[in-house]
């Protein structure tokens, strides 16, 4: 961590040496003007003013189109893993984005927008955000919060918000195709990506897009395999003549997909994992099909000359269907007794779906000392999940039957004032109100059968719960900020936030003799509390720094044990207080005339259980890497070929035993080549053939959703062409 740190530094420092002329210039010729750095072209940038995502004074990241493009991403997944400052933590069931050391809460704690939609599960027992039913070059870009935005975007942002763009305004006729293929180099998937998208302006007011992507991603083990395909549509009606002060815009985004695979591996298989294993698949067979569908339309108007009005109505479904999930398991203890080898959980026939359905309003006003903005949100969000599995061995025959409904209608209102004191120094103060209501309904049906050879019982369960409760939550935000000069300034910044819980949280099941009976959880409310310093500069036109740090304590945050495919359930809870405290570095240097390109960043987190049930606890939070750095090159090779390579280094995380799981790093490279309108692109990627785990879980209490383990990919190549006017 040191070495890295000390060459971030030398690189800032040779970026400041390169460009000292330019720094000490007073006059510029017109052929240095035309030179001049244009920072979105690097790999990521950081955008002060007018994102989609924050308009205050925050350190906001974007990845461009062109940072996405020809970098051999087999899913929208693989682009997070080189973006600064974002892990990806792996519960069991799939990655979420996570942002200032969330870990295991990931998927409840940082708010994830596809174009500004929220894409969260309501379920938090399942909670895998859709990512990769987007395809790579859908992506028009994708913005980056750190930490909080309670006030402006609500419950589940203690770690930051991402918004992933897919839908543009295109001023000229613009078209690109694009064919890619994959090849695991050190292990058997085999990938085939087709995508198409055309956009235009016709006549004077109206703008449309419409695209289209087939996906055929292999996977590092044998028989993993996704398919599917996505289709969006965008369409902008300008209301006025040739203005654009008041419009319209509709947007779909469909897809539809078959997973098919294998349970992740487990311990019990394979006790010491290594390469060799990567291609061997998990023991039985899965095959899932999924749904994704975005529909949103949206006006904004310009009131006046300083106000504007921004109106959205949504409505998102993403739908899981278990068609045949089968998962052998070589041994399984049933009630005391251990069963024999042939012993299985079938899960065919559970489903999870997750729709949201609302309306958000957002007036700004321009005045004379800065800005206001008032907000609305309703958003009514419907979770279902129907867990059906039966458990056999050799005299022992389970089935469980868990449909579980749940309903969150949620109603909130904010204001955010920025007010500028002088050029320099400006403070912005907010407050957010919500409230949210609960519906739920669940039922629990089991029938266990154990036989040996004196004799069978049976014994069978029904029980059912059901709750109806409302919450009220309030968020609170004060950002001092100071311009030091007219590129850098520094803020510091407070927020109280709220976790509003999930419906699946608030009943818990308990037993009593052979009874079992459904009771609220009454967890505790949790709140925290976040302190942030930070500060952006660009030194000339060619260099671009960025560091903030950030602690954040939480008062009773949730906690889950288990999940919905464990045979014990899943248990919540409250721990009294945890911390998650960290420093984020980036840089950017545009070098040599445009021809070396560099990006650079680190962060640092310690997360970690303070204080658990009235004790001292200091327990590591599940699935935080307690570092992340990112290094990425561009070097352009004349006007027609470059070379690029992107690096990202990841500390160490524990899993939900407290067993360490060991850092590692990953090094992509590739050759791009642009003949005209036709661009090639080939590369490898993990280079080195790194061993590492996408997923661990070394609890040997769960058999059937636990102690498991999945092996990252090892190396693979990939060439790409694409075409474009």
């Amino acid at each position: 961590m040191k070495k890295y740190l000390l060459f971030f530094a030398a690189l800032s420092s040779l970026a400041h040496y390169a460009f000292s002329d330019d720094f000490d210039s007073q006059n510029k010729t017109q052929d240095e003007v035309q030179k001049k750095v244009k920072l979105d072209t690097s790999i990521v940038k950081a955008s002060m003013m007018n994102s989609k995502l924050d308009e205050l004074n925050r350190n906001v990241y974007e990845i461009d189109k062109e940072s996405i493009a020809d970098k051999g991403y087999r899913s929208t997944e693989d682009i997070f893993r080189y973006t600064p400052f974002v892990g990806l933590s792996n519960v069991g069931l799939g990655s979420n984005l996570d942002l200032r050391g969330q870990g295991n809460r990931a998927n409840t704690s940082v708010q994830v927008l596809i174009n500004g939609i929220y894409s969260n599960m309501l379920d938090s027992s399942h909670g895998v955000t859709p990512l990769n039913t987007l395809s790579p070059s859908s992506i028009e870009s994708i913005e980056i919060l750190p930490g909080g935005g309670a006030v402006m975007y609500g419950n589940g942002t203690r770690g930051g918000v991402v918004n992933i763009i897919t839908q543009k305004r295109y001023e000229q006729p613009f078209f690109t195709a694009g064919l890619s293929y994959g090849n695991t180099i050190a292990s058997t998937g085999h990938s085939y990506n087709a995508d198409a998208k055309f956009g235009t302006k016709l006549g004077d007011r109206t703008y449309i897009s419409l695209g289209a992507a087939y996906i055929n991603r292999g996977g590092p083990r044998s028989g993993d395999k996704t398919s599917g395909a996505q289709a969006n549509m965008g369409l902008i009606y300008d209301i006025t003549q040739g203005g654009g002060e008041h419009s319209v815009s509709f947007d779909v985004d469909y897809f539809n997909g078959i997973i098919r695979t294998s349970p992740n591996n487990s311990f019990m298989d394979i006790k010491n994992p290594s390469k060799d294993d990567r291609k061997t698949p998990g023991n039985g067979s899965l095959h899932n099909t999924q749904q994704r569908l975005d529909v949103s339309l949206g006006y904004k108007g310009e009131l006046s000359e300083n106000s504007k009005l921004d109106i959205k109505a949504f409505y998102h479904l993403n739908h899981i269907n278990y068609v045949d999930s089968l998962t052998r398991l070589s041994s399984f203890r049933a009630m005391g007794n251990q069963a024999s080898s042939n012993a299985s959980a079938d899960q065919s026939g559970s489903l999870f779906d997750d729709q949201k359905a609302g309306i958000t309003a957002k007036y700004d006003l321009k005045h004379t000392n800065g800005l206001f903005i008032l907000g609305v949100e309703s958003i009514w969000n419907h979770g279902k999940r129907t867990m059906d599995q039966m458990i056999q061995a050799t005299g022992y025959k389970h089935r469980i039957l868990v449909p579980f409904v749940g309903t969150k209608w949620s109603n909130a209102l904010y204001a955010l004032e920025k007010y500028d004191f002088s050029k320099s120094f400006s403070l912005t103060g907010g407050a957010r109100y919500e409230y949210a209501y609960y519906d739920i309904d669940v039922s629990y049906f089991s029938d266990m059968t154990i036989s040996n050879t004196t004799n069978t019982t049976n014994t069978t369960n029904t029980t059912n719960g059901s709750l109806t409760d409302s919450l009220h939550n309030y968020a609170l935000e004060l950002t001092p900020n100071y311009r030091y000069s007219d590129s850098g300034n520094m803020y510091a910044k407070y927020e109280k936030g709220y976790f509003s819980p999930s419906p699946n949280s608030m009943l818990k099941r308990s037993r009593s003799g052979s009874r079992s009976t459904y009771t609220a959880t009454n967890l505790k409310k949790e709140t925290y509390d976040t302190f942030e310093l930070g500060l952006k500069d660009f030194l000339g036109d060619s260099v671009m720094f960025s560091a903030s740090a950030f602690y954040t304590l939480t008062h009773n945050e949730f906690y889950t044990q288990g999940n919905a495919h464990s045979i014990s359930g899943v248990t919540y809870g409250n721990y009294d207080k945890t911390q998650r405290a960290g420093l984020e570095l980036f840089a950017e240097q545009y070098l040599f005339g445009g021809g070396l390109s560099l990006s650079e960043s680190f962060t640092y987190i310690d997360a970690r259980i303070l204080q658990n049930n009235g004790t001292s606890a200091n327990l590591k939070i599940p699935y935080v890497s307690n570092y992340k750095g990112t290094i990425g090159a561009n070097l352009a090779l004349g006007r027609i070929f470059s070379i690029w390579s992107q690096n990202t280094f990841f500390g160490t995380s524990y899993d939900i035993t407290q067993e360490k799981i060991k850092p590692y790093s990953l090094t992509d490279i590739g050759l791009n080549a642009k003949f005209g309108d036709l661009s090639l692109s080939a590369g490898v990627r993990n280079v080195f053939d790194t061993f590492y785990y996408s997923y661990y879980n070394h609890d040997s209490k769960d058999q059937i959703a636990g102690y498991a383990f999945l092996i990252g990919q090892g190396r693979s190549a990939f060439i790409e062409g694409r075409y474009t006017f």
